[in-house]
């Protein structure tokens, strides 16, 4: 869970745009750029100029936020606060409108999804039938000698038809 995604980049790494993958940009709230000092420093507000303009191609964002670029220099102590004070103005922002506590529940309860999904992994692979037959279905599908949905029917049966020890334990407390 993050309340503030924060995407650091180098300037002068290749093409600023060239590599820039649209679900991260989507994602982020800040970028600074970093190392923004010495002979770096021009092309680190080229890359500034390039990326904040790239921003401004995605829609605007449902919270009211426009994510920020910045450079910043921990050498020269140049930008850190200002990168600092972006966190911060996000934040009095997001709680001022609300969006601070339904980001947050939405986080939680898609945090809870995701450890029910590998518990639910862990005693499907600690499954004593399935533990013994997943090797073979892998080369099965990787050989072409089986489709995934057959082979995945398959291990399902299994997993039904042979509780695991924990969940046999657990069903008797």
């Amino acid at each position: 869970m993050t309340d503030f995604f924060l995407l650091l980049m180098l300037a002068g790494a290749g093409d600023e745009l060239q590599g820039m993958k649209r679900g991260i940009i989507e994602m982020l709230d800040g970028m600074a750029i970093n190392k923004a000092d010495g002979d770096n420093k021009p092309k680190a507000e080229r890359a500034r100029m390039e990326y904040a303009g790239a921003l401004h191609l995605f829609p605007a964002s449902a919270d009211g936020w426009t994510p920020r670029v910045l450079t910043c220099s921990s050498i020269a102590k140049e930008g850190i606060a200002e990168v600092w004070q972006m966190v911060l103005d996000h934040r009095a922002l997001l709680e001022g409108n609300g969006f601070l506590a339904q980001f947050r529940n939405r986080q939680a309860l898609q945090w809870m999804n995701e450890l029910t999904m590998l518990g639910l992994e862990e005693l499907f692979r600690r499954n004593g039938a399935v533990a013994a037959r997943l090797p073979v279905l892998r080369e099965e599908v990787h050989g072409g000698r089986m489709t995934p949905f057959a082979a995945s029917r398959e291990l399902l049966a299994l997993f039904r038809l042979q509780p695991s020890d924990e969940s046999s334990h657990e069903e008797t407390l």
